[in-house]
């Protein structure tokens, strides 16, 4: 996990405050009806934005957000309440359908995660973790990729901000067998809670980048920005299934000495948005700068298993949405018309 000097240096030396403006723009934040995630909505209420959209499991605890931040800052009328189950493909499919229907999106915020004690396997048959971190994640990253592309203007483009962990740097894995990686670990491995974490985040760090590549035009620049970005340790639900008596003290006594307020995370995620092209592709670390990423973002041997990564997730999506296959294609074709 990350060591002492990183938690002290996140918890007393918070990121800056965002002042940028908003205004006229429409932002999505997934997992946003508490910690980091609704902190982030709250902060583009604040900072002026027209719609916010709150993409949440439980409509009813999303409804209890909305009115918490009208009430924090007397902006109503801005914030709408979605359904989105991230460990269910379908709804990810049409919470992605809705989007379309917006005359534009200018910023996705995708916090949305999980973190589980023990090994469990969600209802489509993938370990939780996968399940969420990656593969609907992934999935959703990639349909609403062209609604964003298509919100770009003369001056501005759209911006996709996918929450990932710090904690990739410190991922080994395990050798691969007949099996291919993700496949491979949606097994029990035996590699314990935290390394499963942090690997799913690894996954989805490579499906950003080739997400990223996609959406390059022929000169080589970004049809919308995308990156990664690491809000920092937080206090928030991330780690709920930590509900036992023993995990629920330590986890009231590692928030208080070591854990920052979920607000400062909300300054990097907001200003991952704020960020211009040379932010496309890139990973924004918890101090809100760009830092070099673990071995498998920088080897030639992860550069590898990202293209095979993104070849089995886009396997397994398409699989349960089978237009996706359709606005992969429709990247494709459009990065070799520009």
């Amino acid at each position: 996990m990350p060591g002492p000097a990183f938690i002290l240096r996140g918890k007393f030396f918070p990121p800056k405050q965002i002042t940028k403006t908003f205004e006229g723009k429409t932002v999505i934040v997934t997992g946003s009806n508490t910690g980091v995630g609704y902190e982030t909505a709250l902060k583009y209420v604040q900072l002026a934005a027209s719609i916010v959209i709150l993409g949440v499991r439980s409509l009813q605890k999303g409804e209890i957000a909305k009115s918490q931040i009208e009430k924090s800052t007397g902006r109503a009328g801005v914030v709408q309440v979605w359904q989105l189950d991230m460990a269910n493909f379908e709804s990810i499919d049409a919470f992605a359908k809705r989007v379309e229907s917006l005359k534009r999106v200018d910023v996705a915020v995708l916090n949305a995660g999980l973190f589980n004690r023990t090994f469990k396997v969600s209802e489509t048959g993938w370990e939780s973790n996968l399940q969420v971190n990656t593969l609907g994640t992934a999935l959703l990253a990639i349909l609403l990729t062209p609604k964003l592309q298509s919100s770009r203007t003369a001056d501005s483009r759209a911006h996709l901000v996918v929450v990932t962990s710090t904690g990739h740097i410190e991922v080994q894995l395990k050798p691969r067998g007949k099996d291919q990686l993700l496949h491979q670990y949606n097994s029990d491995l035996g590699v314990g809670l935290y390394q499963q974490h942090v690997t799913s985040k690894l996954f989805m760090m490579w499906i950003t980048r080739e997400l990223a590549y996609r959406c390059l035009d022929g000169k080589g620049e970004p049809t919308v920005i995308i990156n990664d970005a690491c809000p920092g340790p937080c206090r928030s639900d991330v780690a709920r299934d930590f509900d036992t008596p023993l995990w629920t003290i330590a986890k009231g006594v590692g928030s208080f000495l070591a854990l920052r307020p979920a607000e400062n995370g909300a300054r990097v995620l907001v200003g991952a948005s704020t960020l211009e092209e040379d932010s496309h592709g890139q990973w924004l670390s918890a101090d809100g700068y760009y830092r070099p990423s673990g071995q498998y973002i920088t080897s030639d041997e992860g550069k590898i298993l990202q293209k095979a990564m993104w070849t089995e997730v886009v396997g397994v999506v398409e699989e349960k949405i089978p237009r996706v296959k359709d606005v992969i294609a429709s990247l494709s074709e459009q990065r070799a018309l520009r």
